[in-house]
Formats: C-alpha cells, structure tokens, sequence
C-alpha cells in the first residue's frame, strides 16, 4: 500500500514536523478540507445576499418610518355600540331612500311635463282655426283666368311619448335613477329641438289676414266664379280682398322674396316661398316695397293694395301654393 509523508516546515528556525500517513488516510483529509472549504465558500456568498437583502429592507423600513412621522396623527375613534351603529346606519338607510323618492319624484313630474309639452305641440287639423272674414258682393275683382286645381291637405300624426324606466317603481335602484336622468336629459334635447322646428315651419305657415288693421272684406272666393271681364266660368286660384287704395300688404308668413314684378294680369304682384312647400302670391298692388331676395317675416309689409292690371277696382289678390298647387287661401286666413 502506498504511503504519503507530509512535513510541516516553519520560516523560521523553529523545528520541522513530519507525518506520514496511508492513501486511504490522505484522500481522507484532502476531501474533508475541500467540504470545508466549499461550505464556507457558500455560506459566505449566502450571509452575502441576506446581508444585502436586510440592509435592503433596513432602508425601505427607515423610509417608512419618515413617511409616517410627517403624517399627523389621527385620534383613535371613541367606542361605538352595536345598537349605535345600527341606529346609525337605519338613519343613514332613511334619508338615502328619502332622497331617492324625492328623485324619483321629480323626475316623474318632469316625464309628465314633457308629456304634456308633446301633447301641447302637436299639429292640429287646418278646421280647428278660427273662421275667416264673411264673405260679401261687390268691390273690387280681378286676375287672370284659372285652370281645375285638387285639393289636398295632410295632418301630421301626434309626437310619440318617450318611454320612462322607472315609472312606478316604488324603490328604483340608484343605477336606474342615473339611466332615467340621462334618459330625459336626451329626451328633452329632443323635444327642444322638434319644437324649435316646429316653431320654424309654424312661421313659415300662412296663417293671417293679409292686410294691415284686418281691413277689407272678401269679394270672391278660391274655386269656379264668373270672369268679371267676359262672363265665363273659370276657376279663380286665390281670393279677392277688397280694401281702400294704399292699405298696407302684409306678409302672411315667413320666407324669402322669389319675384317683385309687373305682370299684364296681376299689375304688380310679389312671390314669397316660405319653404316646406308653401308659397303666397300678392297681385294688384299699386306699389311694391320689397325685392328679390329680401328676407320677410310674418307682418312685413311688403306693398300697398292698387288696382294695377286686369282690375275691376282696389283690391289684393291673394294666393296660396301648397307643393307647387294652389289651394284655398281662405283655410289658411285668421280675420
């Protein structure tokens, strides 16, 4: 068996040592040094990291302990019974659903008023307006000969309700509350903006008496008459207003002058389109005060009752179109 002398020999002059030992016994001992040595090398690198790692957290504790020392302190609240928090919450539960019930309230009172403006609205038939002038014999007539007309008049069907979510609900959540409020806030956007359409079409409706102060007097009606001039049966597309020379012509709605001139029947005459289909004409006039392109409003005044063109006498010849057809003025007069 082989056998290994080890010696031991000092710097100095101090005395040597030798040990001789087996193979068995040295592989012993150079492995029981390197168990040693790699377990003081790892747990030198792990005392290593953990030193890091408290040193670390040593840091983020002193942060924290100067973020709480600039925050002041809250007092510790007082001892509260179970009877008292009930009692407090049953309070808070009350004025929470009495707040909820003063919503739903009025948002139910709103949903009726916004019911009751779309039923205020909505377009009535043409016979509901009030009668026109009565009609008399003699005065002034005129224009030039008609042609067969239909007539045609359209009602337009009521504004549907809007729906409402929450209408008698006795406890509607909070989440339905919200979707009502955003629900009426774009229902009455709506309805503003229909009525400030409806406004718009309304004044640009004929709707009035054509002459200031109501003067004059009708004279002949729309439909079959007699021509003054040569005694034959035509249709007379407008209505005869008889009325002293100079009465002052009024607008019957808004819109837009489309022609100021002279015609060989109607003398001077004035067109306005209105828009939505409707149209006026203003025949007879001794003078015109507009031209076009002007813009008008409902009671301009845009000439003065004459007797120009084929005439008998002073009088306003009035004419109403509806679509390009012209229909009886009369159903679209207020005297």
């Amino acid at each position: 068996m082989t056998r290994w002398t080890v010696m031991l020999i000092p710097h100095d002059l101090g005395e040597t040592h030798t040990f001789t030992m087996s193979s068995w016994s040295f592989w012993g001992v150079v492995a029981v040094l390197g168990a040693l040595t790699f377990s003081t090398a790892f747990f030198f690198e792990r005392h290593s990291v953990v030193a890091e790692r408290a040193a670390a957290l040593h840091e983020i504790n002193r942060a924290l302990e100067l973020e709480n020392a600039r925050v002041p302190e809250m007092p510790a609240p007082s001892g509260i019974s179970e009877e008292e928090v009930r009692a407090i919450e049953a309070r808070l539960r009350a004025q929470y659903d009495a707040n909820i019930a003063a919503i739903t309230a009025k948002l139910s009172e709103l949903y009726e008023i916004e019911s009751k403006a779309r039923s205020i609205t909505g377009l009535s038939s043409r016979s509901d307006r009030a009668a026109v002038a009565p009609r008399a014999q003699g005065g002034g007539k005129g224009g030039p000969p008609g042609t067969s007309v239909a007539l045609a008049y359209n009602r337009l069907d009521d504004t549907t309700r809007p729906p409402n979510i929450i209408y008698g609900m006795a406890r509607p959540s909070a989440d339905l509350i919200l979707q009502e409020i955003n629900l009426r806030t774009q229902s009455f956007r709506e309805l503003v903006g229909e009525m400030e359409a409806e406004i718009d079409r309304i004044e640009r409706m004929p709707s009035i008496w054509p002459l200031a102060r109501r003067a004059g007097r009708i004279t002949s009606t729309f439909g079959y008459r007699r021509d003054p001039f040569n005694y034959r049966v035509r249709l007379h597309n407008a209505v005869d207003i008889s009325a002293p020379h100079g009465t002052q012509v009024l607008a019957s709605a808004k819109g837009v002058v489309a022609e100021a001139a002279y015609d060989p029947y109607l003398g001077y005459m004035v067109r306005i389109r209105h828009g939505n289909g409707y149209e006026t004409l203003y025949a007879h006039l001794s003078k015109m005060l507009v031209k076009p392109g002007d813009a008008v409003n409902r009671e301009d005044v845009i000439g003065l009752v004459g007797s120009t063109g084929r005439s008998t006498g002073p009088h306003l010849h009035y004419e109403v179109h509806r679509n390009g057809k012209p229909v009886d003025p009369e159903k679209y007069m207020t005297k």
